[in-house]
């Protein structure tokens, strides 16, 4: 059985420090997350409800931020996240992924419990898995009486229950990204694209003059835009933005404004998006699953745009 690893850091932001040297004989959740990914924002509110029911019973919390994008580094950043997601359980910053790297950790999320004997006894990848897990940490403190939330079963993905094939995490930069203009990535310069993609799922268009990067590509006009013929039920994308002041943006669908039924929490009525942070927006949630093209319009000021993600669930989304 292995040992829970050296957890390393001395950058905490939350409510709470957590005593590193003090964690023999208690029972620990460590949770790894970082603010932009969509799958693990769908986990915090079982997280949340963990931390508030089992913290009494001596069950110890901590959340290890392991940054995916540059911005996720900043402190500040992370701290916002926490207050408009609602973290209440304490947050160690990993930027260098120093416990990554200790746990030999993959994916974001991985949720690790140990005993107090300082074995980890469960581990779990990925959203879903609700009930099993709060199954294991009752066994672990010693709670007999099953006051577990079965319906979590029923409900694997708050997002939906009943999932399809959805186009895969894309990103923008050219480190990871594919781009479906012939002219290719001009990496770290600015080039004016012209949108000649052959409409291939899972390359990004760029239409417009756009500086790429290796994590991402930045508009340097308004009108420019980048697009990505996708197919789900759910479309978010990873924005963040250049100087001081907000930027705002056009969000289309086969080149039309995003309707009402399909508008996702952060699109406006008048099918725009503020980017007034680095961070994931939520562009479309359609209830249904649905075919074509996404496209992000610079309207004012530059954006950066990351990786897009998407969901194929329908249902309680």
């Amino acid at each position: 059985m292995a040992k829970l690893p050296k957890i390393e850091g001395r950058v905490w932001i939350g409510p709470e420090i957590v005593n590193l040297d003090e964690l023999g004989g208690k029972v620990v959740l460590v949770d790894f997350w970082t603010y932009s990914c969509v799958n693990c924002l769908r986990t915090l509110p079982y997280l949340r409800e963990w931390y508030k029911k089992y913290k009494d019973d001596g069950l110890v919390v901590i959340g290890i931020h392991a940054p995916e994008f540059e911005f996720e580094k900043d402190p500040v950043n992370v701290e916002r996240a926490m207050e408009k997601y609602n973290v209440t359980w304490p947050v160690l910053l990993d930027n260098e992924h120093l416990n990554w790297e200790h746990f030999s950790n993959q994916y974001w999320p991985t949720t690790y419990l140990s005993d107090a004997g300082g074995n980890i006894v469960y581990t779990h990848s990925g959203e879903g898995a609700y009930a099993e897990t709060e199954h294991k940490i009752r066994e672990v403190l010693g709670i007999k009486n099953p006051e577990v939330a079965e319906d979590w079963e029923h409900n694997e993905h708050a997002h939906g229950g009943k999932c399809g094939i959805a186009t895969p995490e894309t990103y923008c930069g050219y480190l990871r990204g594919w781009l479906g203009n012939q002219l290719g990535y001009a990496e770290d310069a600015e080039e004016v694209y012209k949108n000649d993609s052959d409409g291939s799922e899972g390359k990004i268009q760029l239409n417009g003059p756009f500086f790429s990067s290796g994590e991402y590509v930045e508009s340097r006009s308004p009108n420019a835009s980048v697009s990505l013929p996708c197919r789900g039920t759910e479309v978010n994308l990873v924005m963040s933005h250049t100087g001081k002041d907000p930027v705002t943006v056009d969000v289309l669908w086969n080149r039309e404004p995003i309707s009402a039924e399909m508008r996702g929490g952060d699109v406006s009525v008048e099918s725009t998006v503020t980017v007034d942070r680095p961070g994931l927006f939520h562009l479309i949630k359609a209830g249904k699953e649905i075919e074509g093209v996404i496209e992000i319009r610079s309207k004012t000021g530059n954006f950066r745009a990351h990786a897009f993600t998407f969901s194929g669930c329908v249902g309680n989304m």
